[in-house]
Order: structure tokens, then C-alpha cells, then sequence
């Protein structure tokens, strides 16, 4: 069962002890009760627009003020005399005591009112925070256009193939490493290639371990192709003297002429040549 009953309060602003009027009535002695008082006098008059009255009808008297704000009627006295002064309340021809300006301080309402302006208001208030958000919302994607959206795409994009590039390229990337013949000789033994491990290392070793003009990769890739192209014990080559070479190119002239140069005795290679008194 709902509650219609009807209550009044009290608003005050939170600068109603800056007032002039109140700074002055608590710099007095015993200010501070008489700022007491007057609160309480507010509260009295709230549901009779301001007149301090008794059933609608008796107006309240300093001994009757006292007996409900609890203060002493003296100071009850003194605190209506100043309030009077500065012009807090006014005291009517019948004694009934009128709390001036209390129109700005009457607030009323109903339980199940209350309750629902209150409802009303929080839904008011979050409709109000909701639209806000969406606004800022809006405000964020309008303040970048799709060029510029497009652009920070393409710049996000270009950064992790920058990176999914770099971690390949240092996954694949492995630095040479030369071997020893040792390392060699096992592997050949292991492919049983009969290539001369000696020879293959010393040729790549003078050479600074180069495949042509490019540095060597994969030794054991090399080694194959020695393989491959016969690079064996068994088909060393051997290059001929500069004699040799020389003694092999008079007999071919010899032979093709058929001139004699002195006395020839040929035997193979332990041929000798005679001419003008010349060996060979």
C-alpha cells in the first residue's frame, strides 16, 4: 500500500552560512546557539508557509519556543531580538512570529511522489550519460577520416610484415661455419665417395672458402659436388714440367719435318736430344 502522506523539507544551499546575515548572527555570543534556533524555527514554520503557529491557529511565544527547541527563554528572547534586527522574521500584529524568505528553503512532496520523480530523474539521468557517450563515441570516428583511417591501416599492416619478415630472415639466416678436416673425412668415408678430403680442404682454404666469388654456404654441399664431378683419389691431376713441355714440342716438330737436329735418341721419357751439341 503506497504511503500519500505529505512531509516538507528543508533546502539550504551550501553557501547558506555565507550569508552575511548568518556570519554576523555567529560572530556574535552565543551565535552558534542562536544559528540553532533559527534552523529549528525554519523547520517549525515549514508546513505553515513560514508562520510559527500551533494548530494553524495559536502563534508560538518565546515560552513555548523554548519548551520545543529545547534553549532557555532568555536566549529565546535575545535570538528573536537579532533575528528580528537583521531581518530574518518579521513578528505580525497578532504576536504570530512570520520566518521571512522561507519560500526559498520550503521543499513538499508525497512519499510515493518522491519515489517517483526520483525514478524519473535516474532515468533521466542515465538516457543523458548514454547520449553523452554515444557523442563522444561519434566525436573520436569523426576526428579521423577514412583517408587517414585507410593510412594507419596500411602502416599497421606494413609493420607486422616488417616483423614476420625480420623473425623469417633470422630463423633462415645461419652464419658458416668452416669445418675441420676431420669433419670432412667423416663425411666422405660416410658417403664413401672416395673424394680426397685433404685436397678439398686445402683448395677451399687457400681460396678463403669460396664457391667462385660468393662465400661458401654448405660445405657438405660442396663436397658432393666433388662427388659428383669425380673430384677423386684415383684422378689427381698433374701438370708437365716446363722441360717436358719443351721436349714434347721438339718432337712434334721433329716428327712433322722429319729434320734431324744432330743424333736423336729417343727412349720415352728418358729421351735425350742432341742439338748442336745441346742435351736435352
Amino acid at each position: 500500500m503506497s504511503d500519500n502522506k505529505k512531509y516538507y523539507y528543508l533546502r539550504l544551499k551550501d553557501n547558506f552560512f555565507d550569508s552575511d546575515e548568518l556570519k554576523i548572527l555567529e560572530s556574535m555570543k552565543d551565535g552558534y546557539l542562536y544559528s540553532n534556533i533559527l534552523l529549528k524555527l525554519y523547520l517549525r514554520s515549514l508546513k505553515n508557509d513560514g508562520k510559527l503557529v500551533v494548530n494553524d491557529r495559536i502563534p508560538y511565544n518565546a515560552e513555548m519556543l523554548a519548551s520545543v527547541t529545547g534553549h532557555q527563554v532568555g536566549t529565546i528572547k535575545q535570538a528573536l531580538s537579532m533575528f528580528k534586527e537583521l531581518g530574518l522574521i518579521e513578528i505580525l500584529e497578532n504576536g504570530a512570529i512570520y520566518m521571512l524568505d522561507i519560500q526559498n528553503f520550503i521543499g513538499k512532496g508525497s512519499t510515493e511522489a518522491d519515489r517517483q520523480r526520483l525514478y524519473d530523474r535516474r532515468i533521466s539521468d542515465e538516457r543523458k550519460q548514454k547520449k553523452l557517450t554515444q557523442s563522444r563515441n561519434l566525436e573520436e570516428i569523426l576526428e579521423k577520416s577514412t583517408p587517414e583511417i585507410e593510412i594507419e591501416l596500411e602502416r599497421e599492416i606494413k609493420i607486422e610484415k616488417e616483423i614476420d619478415s625480420s623473425a623469417s630472415t633470422t630463423t633462415k639466416r645461419k652464419r658458416f661455419e668452416k669445418p675441420t678436416l676431420s669433419e670432412i673425412k667423416a663425411y666422405c668415408i660416410e658417403r664413401n665417395n672416395n673424394v680426397d678430403a685433404q685436397h678439398f680442404f686445402d683448395h677451399y682454404e687457400s681460396n678463403g672458402w669460396k664457391v667462385g666469388k660468393n662465400s661458401m654456404k654448405n660445405w657438405q654441399a660442396a663436397v658432393r659436388t666433388w662427388e659428383k664431378n669425380n673430384y677423386t683419389n684415383t684422378t689427381k691431376q698433374t701438370k708437365k714440367t716446363n722441360t717436358e713441355q719443351t721436349l714434347d714440342a721438339i718432337y712434334k716438330v721433329m716428327n712433322e719435318s722429319e729434320v734431324e737436329y744432330g743424333e736423336s735418341r729417343c727412349n720415352g721419357n728418358n729421351s735425350v736430344v742432341t742439338v748442336n751439341d745441346t742435351k736435352f
